[in-house]
């Protein structure tokens, strides 16, 4: 998978490698923990139709999507089982991700916040 999740003192680090970060049209989305509202691991299907600054084929989401009146950052292969970050004080409203063991990541996240 072409995502990796950094976490330093401050903030989570999304980097995005290879193919997917061309798709995304971003290298790397940084993200204080103190704007991370809640953690969730759901089912996060965009329509195809959907306003975006990126790539919408076939289950592929790479990149920016207007899904209300703010930006949402999304990439993913396959909308089941997506890491959903709900932000506060932002430039995005959501940012959705797919990675390996996203019940890890959700748990590292939390502690994260939670010394925030």
């Amino acid at each position: 998978m072409a995502r990796t999740v950094e976490f330093t003192q401050d903030s989570l680090l999304l980097h995005l490698d290879g193919l997917t970060s061309v798709a995304a049209l971003k290298r790397q989305v940084e993200i204080p923990y103190s704007a991370i509202q809640s953690v969730t691991i759901e089912d996060f299907n965009v329509s195809l139709l959907q306003f975006r600054v990126g790539t919408s084929i076939a289950d592929i989401r790479e990149g920016r999507f207007l899904l209300t009146d703010r930006w949402s950052f999304i990439s993913y292969e396959n909308h089941n089982d997506v890491v959903v970050l709900k932000l506060n004080h932002h430039e995005f409203e959501n940012v959705v991700f797919q990675i390996h063991n996203p019940e890890e990541v959700k748990t590292r996240i939390l502690e994260h916040v939670a010394r925030a």
